[in-house]
């Protein structure tokens, strides 16, 4: 595995690109380090960042990274650092960038410093971060790694200004992940503690509603002094995998009653909890669609909470006031991972270091490698000492505001637009679904039986929502873990499994000499496509597949309880399958590998009651489940 986390050393008097040589280092972080150079054409000090040369190996990533890396350009936002000059040490690989060198510190440090933040204050921040977000959610950019190491506050260089923001790292995050994809470590990007649920998963589309969430927890933090999530203070028992499981799975509570947990609840002002839910909610559709929409609806909610004819704060460089009987302590990071140094000029300054997990065979939903503060983060189980912890996702999450955009607007935002503020106070509203059918939970293994009979397991089944899909992990006592995926037709739950990707799993309605059917795949995460395939009656036979995205012919034979299901694609591919009939229906777990299984569960009310196999088997397991 590549070692991301350092960069080449650069002496003192180095010239880069020609025009910048190195004074001293600044800072060292995960993706490389920061120098503090001098621009000879100009005079003016610089931070240059060093990426490890590692990312420079592929020459399609040399070709493009000056084009990438200066993405800010296309930017238009004062909110955005200045990148000046970016390039490829031909000598050394190691691919870098000029910017603007800030005089400041980083938002983790003020917060560190000062805790909570007054709500004119906030106001004010979260004013500066959202343009220059909204400016790069117009271009059509994602920053995809908002946190606090990546805001600087930096001291203003006007007058009757009292601090400036500027994003660090737009298009960075990118096209490392686009590098080390094709170094086969992985293509999420994000810090868990910031990150959206779609970006632990590889290949997820990511959309400026992913920036959004980051918001959210950021203006949780400002106004508190304190993290949302309760993992990180559970000291020595908190890890980074249970962590992912709060993110993923436990209940999200409001804003106010997370803040009373902390005994602050009083900082929470009236109306952010509804904002605070727009921004947090897991299903991406129920988020505000982008920055200038979060914003919109966030400003008279922090202006409504600044006491009339209140002096303005002094400002982030201002010493912090006394503290006062129930104020909350300074936010100071989680406990379980090391963050150490700051993110001075643009690098985060500390990775991630694991506590020890218990691994799986295969840990659930991809979540295997995710990008931690700019290093790897390796994460090895969804399960922490044998305990499960799920949520039934549509049931008890918080309602959220539907997106403010044409008739999706709630409650005194209809019709509002980016940029617009609502007329009226947020009103909480149902996030859309896509099912009447709530199946989001953590189940219980009631009874099992392993094909023929051999035996029987236990353990716990977690099941959550994913678009219009679900993602389902078997947590077993004493074995492996195992994934899968699964959609609903009907009453019937069709789950796919396998040890590899992609995989999938298909429904079909059998109805004569046409099977009509549903599929899903991994490598189409939350999306159902329609299928038709015509053939024989009898379910024995070659099929042909006449409505769908996919062409080819399908191939199936009955194997004992089983039926061995062989896809030919016209694009050339082959997939294999293994399925179950019950009734007018046929269930298949498919892969292009060897390792693949199916399960048909029968929903019966809090019951789920199915049948299993595994492709090449004959015989077929029995298993129920039972939602707590």
């Amino acid at each position: 595995m590549a070692d991301f986390t350092t960069a080449a050393p650069f002496a003192p008097g180095t010239v880069l690109g020609g025009d910048f040589r190195i004074v001293r280092p600044l800072s060292q972080g995960g993706m490389g380090a920061v120098l503090v150079a001098e621009q000879l054409s100009t005079g003016k000090p610089r931070a240059v960042k060093l990426m490890h040369a590692q990312l420079a190996q592929d020459p399609r990533f040399r070709e493009r990274f000056e084009q990438e890396a200066r993405v800010g350009a296309r930017i238009e936002s004062d909110h955005v650092v200045e990148v000046v000059a970016a390039g490829v040490d031909p000598a050394t690989q190691t691919p870098w960038l000029a910017m603007e060198l800030l005089d400041g510190a980083d938002l983790s440090a003020v917060v560190a410093q000062r805790g909570a933040l007054p709500p004119d204050e906030v106001r004010e921040l979260m004013g500066q971060l959202c343009h220059a977000l909204a400016a790069a959610h117009r271009a059509g950019v994602v920053h995809r790694d908002l946190k606090p190491e990546n805001i600087f506050i930096a001291r203003p260089r006007q007058q009757n200004v009292r601090f400036k923001v500027k994003v660090l790292d737009f298009g960075v995050a990118k096209i490392v992940a686009e590098a080390r994809a094709t170094t086969a470590v992985t293509a999420s990007v994000g810090t868990p503690l910031w990150m959206a649920p779609e970006q632990t998963e590889a290949g997820q589309h990511v959309t400026p509603a992913s920036d959004v969430w980051a918001l959210g927890l950021l203006a949780f933090t400002l106004l508190t002094g304190r993290m949302y999530w309760l993992e990180p203070t559970r000291g020595p028992s908190a890890s980074v995998m249970s962590l992912m499981r709060e993110v993923l799975f436990v209940p999200l509570e409001p804003a106010s009653a997370r803040a009373a947990r902390h005994g602050c609840q009083h900082l929470i002002p009236a109306g952010f909890d509804a904002w605070f839910a727009a921004c947090v909610a897991r299903d991406v559709r129920a988020r505000f669609a982008d920055a200038a929409q979060a914003m919109a609806a966030l400003d008279p909610v922090l202006a409504a909470a600044v006491p009339r004819g209140a002096a303005p704060p002094a400002g982030p460089f201002a010493p912090a006031p006394p503290a006062t009987t129930g104020s909350p302590p300074a936010y100071t990071g989680p406990t379980y991972p090391t963050m150490a140094g700051t993110d001075v000029g643009g690098m985060s300054g500390g990775t991630l270091a694991l506590v020890q997990a218990r691994p799986v065979r295969k840990a659930p939903w991809g979540l295997l490698l995710a990008i931690a503060g700019g290093g790897l983060l390796a994460v090895a189980a969804l399960v922490v000492g044998g305990i499960v912890v799920v949520e039934r996702l549509r049931a008890t999450e918080p309602v959220a505001l539907p997106p403010l955009y044409g008739s999706a607007g709630s409650a005194g935002s209809a019709g509002a637009t980016p940029g617009s503020a609502p007329t009226a106070p947020l009103s909480p509203s149902s996030a859309a679904t896509t099912s009447d059918i709530h199946l989001a939970g953590t189940y219980d293994i009631t009874s099992s039986r392993n094909p023929g009979g051999q035996g029987s397991y236990a353990g716990n089944v977690l099941l959550s929502r994913s678009g219009d899909t679900y993602r389902i992990a078997w947590i077993i006592t004493k074995g492996a873990g195992y994934e899968g995926i699964a959609l609903v037709q009907g009453q019937t739950v069709a789950v796919g499994w396998a040890s590899g990707g992609p995989y999938g799993a298909a429904a079909y309605r059998i109805d004569g000499d046409r099977l009509r059917g549903q599929w899903i795949s991994t490598d189409r995460p939350g999306r159902i496509e329609v299928e038709t395939l015509q053939g024989p009656e009898g379910l024995t036979g070659s099929y042909s597949i006449v409505e769908g995205p996919r062409r080819g012919t399908v191939v199936i034979a009955r194997t004992g309880d089983t039926y061995a299901v062989t896809w030919t694609l016209s694009t050339g591919g082959m997939l294999k399958g293994v399925g179950l009939r019950s009734g007018d229906q046929l269930v298949v777990g498919w892969s292009p590998g060897q390792q693949v299984g199916v399960v048909s569960y029968a929903i019966e009310g809090r019951q789920l009651t199915g049948r299993w196999a595994s492709l090449g088997g004959t015989l077929a397991g029995t298993e129920t489940l039972l939602r707590r």
